[in-house]
């Protein structure tokens, strides 16, 4: 047997004999909520600051993209308006003769 279950087995015995010091009057579910809610608290991860900004940079870039779309597409309708007349090749071709 390793040192280290040696030692484990002795920590695990002394546990078993230790006594139960806990209060009896703590109500139902008191251990749960406590687990729910160490559960929902920030682990301080190294990328929370990023989470932190990644919807509002998301939101940010959707509205860039949706004006980018917006002033292109006026863009769009305003030189196709121009071109309708010049799409017909034949009448071009004939007023250069």
């Amino acid at each position: 047997m390793s040192s280290f279950d040696h030692q484990w087995q002795k920590l695990t015995a002394l546990a078993r004999q230790a006594p139960d010091d806990r209060d009896p009057a703590a109500p139902p579910g008191f251990a749960t909520r406590i687990t729910a809610r160490a559960a929902t608290a920030p682990a301080g991860s190294p990328w929370a600051g990023f989470e932190r900004f990644a919807l509002r940079g998301f939101v940010v870039a959707a509205a860039f993209g949706v004006a980018a779309i917006a002033l292109n597409f006026v863009t769009l309708n305003a030189d196709a308006s121009d071109d309708v007349a010049s799409t017909d090749t034949v009448s071009e071709l004939l007023d250069l003769s």
